[in-house]
């Protein structure tokens, strides 16, 4: 493995995150246009990660479930020692 400098390896990052405008520069885009794809994937992305995230609302809703935890009107009983 090559050693490569700080900024190279910023821009191979920047590169590869959807939410970076150099993302879409690289693949083609002007740098206006690059901005303003930059700016409506972030919403896209975070709603992706709630709705893959079982501890979020989002996930239930997206698999047609209640939003409502099972835990907050059934809670299960304390253990004694």
């Amino acid at each position: 493995m090559s050693k490569s400098s700080k900024s190279a390896r910023d821009n191979r990052a920047n590169q590869l995150n959807p939410s970076h405008p150099a993302y879409h520069q690289s693949r083609g885009s002007s740098s206006d246009e690059a901005q303003r794809m930059a700016e409506l994937s972030k919403p896209v992305l975070d709603n992706r990660a709630n709705q893959l995230n079982p501890n979020n609302a989002a996930h239930a809703a997206s698999r047609g479930e209640s939003t409502v935890s099972p835990t907050s009107s059934n809670p299960s009983p304390a253990k004694s020692e």
